[in-house]
């Protein structure tokens, strides 16, 4: 099977409707609650969203955000799970000569094509993605993520998350750089 991986300005609004609708039939209807605030989220920082195709149609797809600092605090300080409430205006751009937080959202595949590497070939685009920008001079500060299923806390544990805590169904990592980008 052939996959081709999408990023940023390769992504269409078609495309990114079609992650919409994977991310309903994923964690269902109600996991969207602010649509037009996703789409925001969108157009303001494309580089964030990596989607994976097979002959052109959707099979899975990740997506994070360079954030303000005042993020984590609000994550870790207020147990606030950040999702649909992650305004436009905390997203922002990656910088030189700033630590640049990061929020991993989704990685997402759909049913038929998981254990096939799909997730892999997404979370490694992340991984060249942040690398690159390292090099070019936007250092990558704290990386976060929330679990909000069983196989979402695999994954952050396997890719070198720390939990800071755990409510409600849902589980904060803090993710090792070293880890997670294969520094070490």
């Amino acid at each position: 099977m052939d996959i081709l991986i999408k990023q940023g300005e390769r992504l269409s609004m078609q495309d990114f409707e079609a992650i919409m609708e994977l991310d309903r039939k994923s964690f269902g209807d109600n996991i969207i609650s602010n649509e037009g605030m996703a789409e925001k989220r969108f157009l303001k920082f494309k580089d964030g969203f990596i989607a994976a195709f097979a002959d052109n149609v959707l099979i899975g797809f990740t997506c994070f955000f360079s954030v303000d600092s005042g993020i984590y605090q609000r994550a870790v300080d207020n147990q606030e799970y950040i999702d649909d409430n992650l305004n436009d205006t905390e997203v922002i751009p990656l910088e030189k000569g700033r630590d640049n937080d990061i929020l991993l959202f989704d990685i997402v595949v759909e049913q038929a094509f998981q254990q096939q590497g799909v997730s892999n070939l997404l979370v490694n685009s992340i991984r060249d993605y942040l690398k690159k920008k390292n090099i070019e001079g936007c250092p990558i500060g704290k990386i976060i993520a929330f679990a909000i299923t069983a196989d979402g806390v695999n994954n952050m544990l396997y890719l070198g998350g720390k939990p800071i805590w755990s409510k409600d169904k849902v589980t904060l990592f803090e993710l090792n750089n070293d880890i997670f980008l294969r520094y070490i």
